[in-house]
């Protein structure tokens, strides 16, 4: 029987490199997250909680990310509902924030938007499960539609008080570009993590997740199959983490990835993979 990847898998948080960490951190609190701690060289935040949700590092050596290489494509901030997502990008469209563009995804709706640096962002709301388009061997249906932005709006009361993010905010995806869909993927992702196969998009873009979920990570060949990764000191991703509900958990993807023959770091309470494009993937044991 293959290994399966915790079903109440969550996401933590995204840490970026960044190049100007204090244009970086006033462009994240106008977008609605809290900071929880701060340095010269680290800002954590969160969205709604105290649960650090976005990590911002700022190295003396970083350099800009190259165009057309792997890495971050957009981390996707989920919000309970969607009179959430109305309230949130409401008050976004009112200060000015400016969106590249929308989908309506058939399980969600999105919008899409960039950091000062071009790191991706997605803010989004699932539609409830039982609306989703589940097939009988657990692929889900998915497409990029219009989405009705007036709809959205109109869900924004002016009445509300905006906080930034509200309460039951959290990190809801990754979506990386990648170099191939090739067997060395396959063989990381589903073999050794034991993610789910929800959906291949188009032929150019598989969607991955634990405990049935659309996705919790996105891997597309988008800059080009073959594009070359980018430099190890570049900015953008540098680590995410993903949230097991147990050590009992942990220690059973640490004897999946030892028998697969994948390396990894082990912290006892957290365990660290590189991702396809050299990112820190941090399992991490919540108690």
């Amino acid at each position: 029987m293959s290994f399966t990847l915790d079903p109440q898998l969550q996401l933590g948080y995204t840490q970026l490199r960044v190049m100007d960490i204090q244009k970086q951190t006033a462009f994240y609190e106008t977008l609605g997250f809290q900071i929880l701690e701060q340095s010269m060289e680290r800002v954590v935040l969160g969205a709604g909680s105290n649960e650090p949700v976005l990590i911002l590092v700022h190295e003396e050596n970083s350099i800009p990310r190259p165009p057309r290489t792997t890495g971050l494509f957009h981390f996707a901030i989920l919000v309970k509902s969607k009179e959430d997502l109305g309230h949130v990008i409401g008050n976004l469209t009112q200060r000015g924030i400016r969106f590249t563009g929308a989908g309506d995804h058939l399980y969600s709706e999105a919008f899409y938007l960039n950091d000062p640096e071009g790191n991706g962002i997605e803010i989004y709301h699932d539609r409830p499960r039982d609306e989703w388009t589940i097939n009988e061997d657990g692929t889900i249906d998915t497409d990029t539609l219009a989405v009705d932005v007036q709809a959205i709006l109109a869900l924004h009361d002016a009445n509300r008080e905006w906080t930034g993010f509200p309460a039951g905010t959290i990190l809801g995806h990754m979506h990386l570009t990648v170099s191939h869909l090739d067997a060395n993927l396959k063989h990381l992702y589903f073999d050794a993590l034991g993610f789910d196969f929800k959906t291949n998009f188009r032929e150019s873009a598989y969607f991955i997740s634990a405990g049935g979920y659309h996705h919790h990570i996105a891997l597309n060949t988008w800059m080009g199959v073959g594009a070359p990764p980018s430099p190890q000191n570049a900015s953008g991703l540098m680590a995410y983490s993903l949230n097991l509900s147990s050590l009992e958990k942990l220690q059973e993807l640490r004897e999946n990835l030892i028998k697969e023959g994948v390396s990894f770091i082990d912290k006892r309470e957290k365990l660290v993979v590189n991702d396809v494009n050299g990112h820190d993937m941090v399992f991490i044991a919540k108690k």
